[in-house]
């Protein structure tokens, strides 16, 4: 599998193939273990062998290649685990990344609505300041009126108390 396949895979799908590879190591472990059972009880035949130095290098011969499987297959767990470690790494970053510019644009956004709410409060404030204005006008007026109307009523009971 190419390092361009990986990287398109979830993290799921890419923890289900480890749990797989591991799952497979697991299996290779118990066949060698059951390979070395195997030969622990057979005995060897010297005449077959023709020698205990030929029947050696048989036996040998079977855990080099049961070693170098091993290690083989070793290597490529660690390789696929590097490549699982880059990709997450990359896919934190990218996260990372997005997740910085998502918070930018929501600040932008809100200093955006907080000049819009500092524009609209002055409107409103202005407008509150005028129609008070324009009340107390009204208000002046109409103090002023009953104020002339009732100035010859005063007059008259100042002159008609003795003072």
């Amino acid at each position: 599998m190419t390092d361009r396949e990986l990287q398109r895979l979830s993290r799921a799908d890419l923890l289900e193939m480890l749990i797989e590879v591991s799952e497979e190591l697991n299996s290779t472990k118990e066949k060698l273990q059951q390979a070395e059972a195997d030969l622990k009880k057979r005995e060897i035949i010297i005449d077959r062998a023709g020698s205990i130095a030929e029947a050696s290098l048989q036996l040998n011969g079977v855990f080099e290649a049961a070693e170098a499987a091993g290690a083989q297959y070793m290597e490529n767990i660690r390789s696929f685990s590097d490549r699982q470690d880059e990709i997450c790494r990359r896919i934190e970053l990218e996260c990372r990344e997005k997740a910085r510019l998502r918070l930018e644009e929501v600040e932008k956004r809100c200093m955006q609505m907080e000049a819009d709410t500092k524009v609209r409060c002055a409107e409103m404030q202005a407008r509150a300041k005028a129609e008070a204005q324009v009340e107390w006008k009204a208000l002046a007026t109409r103090l002023d009126a009953f104020y002339e109307e009732h100035k010859g009523l005063r007059e008259l009971l100042a002159a008609t108390m003795p003072g």
